[in-house]
């Protein structure tokens, strides 16, 4: 068994003290820089090295201020004058103050580089209100949020939340590579799972107006719709009111398992079998398609 030493206890709390964050590591570096501080200036004052003002002998205060200056600024050691003993002195504080200083710089500029991968991450919460949200991600994603681009042309603040478990850079990019302006309306990508209830309140569900599912296009898209509508309906977090929902089902034989999740609150379409008989309707019948055109797109 290994004996724990002290240098392992030492070891241990540093390395705790550097998982605490941006905040808690200025913190430490304020707190060593005024200890440090203080202690050269009570050495000097004790010591009596401290050369004489007009005013006679220099206060502690005194000191202690003009230790802090020149940890602020290595330049303003240029001026000193006084015994050896005593400009050694303000070269320790000056060389200490230079590593503190960039050990500061080097916490805050770490600190906001992690806070802009967290942003990229797409992980914060999202405050809009009465928007549209879509959970997954599917090639139909396009010309949804291309249709409602269209709706809501005449509303002055709208916006499209899509929450699925893709890069929220590699989203936007697709999205505006392949539906080009969204006008008024704002799109807003996050990722996550839409499995996973935490990930769920990212998006915000309880504002939004309307919440579309999609059916992905990776095996059994119907379970995974289904365990959407289950983790988003059953949320013991979620708002009395009833939800608007609209899901995409691929297979008939999971219609009636997706009707007793969804219950009231979840309208259901089978979109591969509409599609196939508004495609076979449109061959036999000549101009049909500019009948549904006209009727389904809000352009």
């Amino acid at each position: 068994m290994r004996r724990v030493t002290w240098v392992d206890h030492l070891h241990y709390r540093f390395d705790n003290l550097m998982g605490r964050g941006t905040v808690a590591l200025i913190g430490s570096l304020a707190i060593l820089s005024a200890l440090f501080i203080v202690g050269v200036a009570v050495v000097v004052w004790a010591s009596g090295i401290a050369p004489a003002d007009d005013q006679g002998e220099m206060e502690f205060w005194e000191i202690a201020w003009r230790s802090l200056l020149r940890t602020l600024d290595p330049g303003t050691m240029g001026g000193d004058t006084g015994s050896p003993t005593f400009l050694f002195s303000m070269l320790v504080v000056t060389l200490g103050g230079i590593f503190i200083v960039s050990m500061l710089i080097g916490v805050i500029t770490s600190g906001i580089e992690r806070r802009l991968d967290d942003m990229r991450k797409g992980r914060s919460f999202v405050v809009e209100k009465d928007h549209t949200l879509i959970l997954g991600w599917s090639p139909q994603i396009f010309a949804i949020i291309s249709e409602l681009v269209a709706a809501n042309a005449s509303r002055p603040r709208a916006a499209i939340v899509v929450l699925a478990d893709q890069d929220k850079v590699e989203m936007e990019d697709e999205i505006r590579r392949k539906v080009g302006g969204t006008g008024r309306t704002r799109i807003v990508c996050r990722t996550g799972s839409p499995l996973d209830m935490a990930d769920l309140e990212i998006a915000n569900p309880d504002a939004a107006r309307s919440i579309i599912i999609l059916a992905s296009d990776r095996d059994a898209p119907d379970t995974h719709t289904i365990k959407t509508m289950l983790a988003l309906l059953n949320n013991p977090e979620r708002k009395p009111e009833p939800y608007h929902v609209v899901a995409d089902i691929r297979d008939r034989q999971n219609l009636s398992a997706a009707r007793i999740v969804g219950r009231d609150e979840a309208q259901l379409l089978l979109g591969r079998e509409l599609i196939s008989a508004l495609t076979v309707q449109t061959g036999r019948q000549p101009g049909l398609s500019a009948v549904y055109s006209e009727l389904l797109s809000f352009a």
